[in-house]
């Protein structure tokens, strides 16, 4: 075993000691416990002193503007971390002190834009004791109607991530932020996580239209103590969507573009029903393309839902649902070699001989999101409130693929199948279509109670979560022109009754995250202090009903694997506000993230294995663990900038990386052992000048991956070199122009070279990638609200580039050690999307 800085490193994935952060740890712990206990002690003590009433505990929120309701406040019900404290003289808050209403005389819109938000959008005001950015429908609505919010985010500082799909199909976008990949990265709407709890795939894109998406707040680095996940090493995306209007009415918007693209939105809001206080909306959209690169299309369906009922002082509920659709053919992701020979031309077959396993039609995806919400604010009175948030996300899929099955030679996991009868065979050999058959789903509530008394905010609570996975592999046979009897994986091969699989996988994991949290406003709410806790407790169980999956040596018991996680996460912070213009801030936050797959509990096997996995399960997989530090500073006004430099620490570090096995995609997390982080960000905005807002963000970012790792018998020399997916410098700049009538922005985003392997011998070029938008808004005609047109050019430029790193490799080159020959294996890359021009139409009423 090798030491390596506190490290010691035993086995392939595991990085056993953190001997580097414990001190650090125990210490962040004591001190927000102590803070906890005695603000905890001074306010119970106050208030058996003074008797108040109810009148004067009651928490008085600032009256938002409205102007439409694609600009309206979310509704109250939705839930927060702690409630509105005192704020300096001059600052409005609205909600908890994050977010500030500016009451601003804005443009009229159809689509929400007010035009008041500095940058076009992109810097919305933020009071947090933390990095944070957020945009607005300034910007969101002037982007392509089709793009998804992932990749709306790489406008923001520390963010990379250029578009794999100009349309929004594509759910892999290779987004990081701080050098940390979007599996690290927690995804919100209306109290629902929207990434998947295991793995890191985070499907944004199918989760809402963009017409109904309000906000996006980006919290880079933290998460809030109430968010419901576990995994945001990286930070937190929260995603508002609008408020039903009080009037009836709603929005139409038709989109038309090149590589066939139309896309059809239609809302409806019915304003107040009768004198209940319930007003709701309900839409519905469909946008289909053909593949910008390679054969094939994309369907897509969505339908999203949101009712509201307020009523006495300050109580409401709010019903979210969204159900989405989607049908597409599955792009492929090239090596470097592969790319610098074909470039975009790199992709499946389009026409089929027998024996082709890379035919396009073998190579689909389907999927089935449903996810629904009620959020529950009540005032309890006496400085009470509770916020209740049950939800329900669930997503049925299947990712298909192509291999040759033989009649002799096969096997069912560990058992020899003999001779088989298959049809369409050619010497011996059937090609087949594979399906990957998934069905996850999670029930989850986020319960939490909040105190307010005088200066002081103390907040309990408990977010609980069940998830079910079972994901079955199984194959069709193809005939001579390569179709297949069932394209749903319907009519699957069996072999004695058995379906013929490689992985027949079952997966629970119950989550149980308790938290408490303290806020303190001093010096006429000048200084706010703020420290919690939170811990983490998951409990994983695996099985996999396949002949020769034998886990008794993990748990004793046949069938059964898994894993029990628990971590305890403190948080504090501190900031001070100069002036009601000018703020600093420091905190200190701890975070982590459980093993990022249920593969790596079970053998994968393949008929063609030769009765053996071909991909073996990790033994004892460790979490990620992490603490991290910032100091910021922010001022607002006409001229809007905020400065912050950030350190982390990382031990059993997850680098999730997917590659083809045959011409199958498995994922899987790698334990890269230790990392460091540290950097500066800074962002600039103007509010509008002569109808113009310039905007610009930049990152200076340097990692260190702190381990050696571990490949095969031998230990490559990877500490010290940088970490993949991690720019040094990357930003982004822009201006916004809007008169009321004519609009527009461009916007441009850039990243450095970014390595794609362990030992930083291949990396992925520095790229830059520009977007336009015009258009022209009337003025209110008949029954029509403002009615406009709006075109958006996507990558303008025709960069051709890649856009980041599918699946990473140790060595891309054949390194020796110590006489000891380590091969290197190419990795995978996502190719960045050629301009796409898209004109919409669109109009309220």
């Amino acid at each position: 075993m090798i030491p390596v800085r506190g490290f010691t490193l035993s086995s392939h994935n595991e990085t056993v000691e953190k001997k580097v952060l414990n001190p650090s740890r125990k210490t962040l712990i004591l001190c927000c416990t102590t803070f906890i206990a005695l603000d905890a002690g001074a306010l119970l003590s106050k208030a058996m002193a003074q008797t108040v009433s109810v009148h004067t505990t009651h928490h008085t929120r600032a009256a938002p503007t409205t102007t439409h309701a694609a600009t309206q406040p979310k509704a109250k019900g939705a839930s927060s971390t702690v409630a509105t404290t005192a704020t300096p003289s001059g600052v409005q808050a609205s909600g908890k002190a994050e977010v500030l209403t500016v009451h601003a005389r804005g443009i009229s819109s159809a689509t929400g834009v007010t035009n008041t938000t500095p940058g076009g959008g992109l810097m919305a005001v933020q009071t947090a004791a933390r990095s944070q950015s957020g945009m607005t429908r300034d910007y969101i609505a002037k982007q392509s109607p089709a793009v998804s919010p992932g990749v709306m985010l790489s406008a923001m500082p520390g963010v990379v991530g250029g578009a794999s799909d100009p349309y929004g199909g594509s759910t892999h976008d290779g987004l990081t932020v701080r050098g940390l990949t979007q599996g690290e990265i927690g995804f919100v709407m209306q109290g629902i996580p929207l990434g998947d709890p295991v793995n890191p795939n985070i499907f944004s894109a199918d989760m809402v239209d963009n017409e109904n998406l309000s906000s996006v707040t980006l919290t880079q680095g933290s998460s809030d103590i109430s968010a419901p996940f576990y995994s945001a090493v990286g930070g937190q995306v929260k995603m508002d969507t609008v408020n039903p209007s009080s009037r009836f009415g709603g929005l139409v918007d038709l989109s038309y573009g090149n590589n066939n693209m139309r896309r059809e939105f239609l809302r409806l809001d019915s304003g107040e029903l009768g004198h209940t206080g319930i007003r709701a909306f309900v839409s519905y959209s469909n946008n289909r393309y053909d593949q910008w690169r390679g054969p094939g299309n994309v369907d897509r369906n969505h339908i999203d839902f949101k009712a509201v009922k307020e009523w006495g002082n300050d109580n409401s509920i709010t019903a979210n649902f969204g159900w989405n659709h989607q049908t597409a053919q599955a792009l492929r992701y090239p090596t470097m070699a592969q790319y610098e020979q074909y470039g975009n031309n790199y992709n499946w077959d389009r026409s089929y001989t027998p024996g082709d396993t890379s035919y396009h039609k073998f190579h689909t995806t389907q999927r089935v999101d449903t996810l629904g919400s009620l959020q529950l604010h009540l005032n309890l009175h006496h400085g009470l409130t509770l916020n209740v948030t049950p939800y329900y996300i669930s997503d049925a899929g299947m990712y298909n693929g192509g291999e040759n099955l033989h009649a002799t030679g096969s096997y069912l996991g560990s058992q020899a199948l003999g001779t088989l009868d298959l049809p369409y065979a050619t010497n011996g050999t059937t090609t087949a279509m594979s399906f990957d058959h998934e069905f996850e789903s999670t029930g989850g509530i986020t319960t939490q109670l909040s105190w307010k008394k005088g200066n002081n905010t103390l907040s309990v609570g408990d977010w609980y979560a069940y998830l079910q996975h079972s994901e079955l592999e199984s194959f069709t046979a193809a005939n001579y022109q390569g179709g297949v009897s069932n394209s749903f994986g319907n009519d699957p091969i069996r072999v004695n009754g058995q379906i013929l699989t490689g992985y027949n996988i079952n997966f629970k994991q119950q989550t149980n995250a308790l938290f408490i949290n303290d806020r303190y406003a001093a010096l006429h709410g000048k200084l706010i202090l703020e420290a919690g806790f939170r811990e983490v407790m998951i409990s994983r169980t695996a099985t996999n009903d396949i002949p020769g999956e034998n886990m008794q040596d993990q748990s004793g018991g046949p069938y059964l694997n898994g894993g029990n996680y628990a971590e305890p996460l403190p948080q504090f912070s501190a900031t001070y506000f100069i002036s009601p213009h000018d703020q600093i801030y420091i905190n200190g936050t701890t975070s982590f993230r459980a093993p990022g797959s249920e593969e790596i509990y079970v053998d994968l096997w393949d008929p063609n294995g030769g009765g053996v996995p071909t991909m073996q399960r990790q033994k004892n997989p460790k979490s990620e663990f992490a603490i991290g530090e910032e100091i910021g500073y922010r001022h607002k006004g006409f001229v809007n900038f905020s400065l912050a430099a950030f350190n982390y620490n990382l031990v059993h570090h997850q680098v999730n990386s997917s590659n083809y096995i045959g011409t199958e995609l498995v994922t899987q997390p790698i334990d890269m052992g230790g990392e460091t982080i540290r950097g500066f960000q800074a962002e600039f905005a103007l509010r509008p000048w002569h109808h113009f807002s310039p905007y610009v963000a930049f990152q200076y970012l340097h990692t260190t991956i702190d381990s050696n790792f571990k490949e095969g018998n031998v230990y490559l020399p990877t500490a010290g070199k940088t970490m993949v997916m991690s720019p040094t410098e990357s930003g982004s700049a822009g201006v916004n122009y809007d008169n009321g009538h004519f609009f527009g922005n461009l916007f441009v985003s850039w990243a450095g070279r970014q390595y794609s392997t362990f030992m930083n011998d291949q990396s992925l070029p520095a790229y830059a990638v520009g977007n336009i938008t015009a258009g022209y808004r009337f003025g209110n005609f008949s029954y029509l609200h403002h009615p406009q047109i709006q075109i958006n050019v996507t990558n303008f430029a025709n960069a051709h580039y890649l856009s980041g790193v599918y699946g990473y490799t140790a060595n891309a080159h054949a390194v020796n050690v110590g006489g000891t020959t380590v091969n290197g294996s190419a990795p995978t890359y996502f190719v960045g999307a050629t301009p796409a021009v898209i004109c919409s139409v669109t109009t309220g009423f």
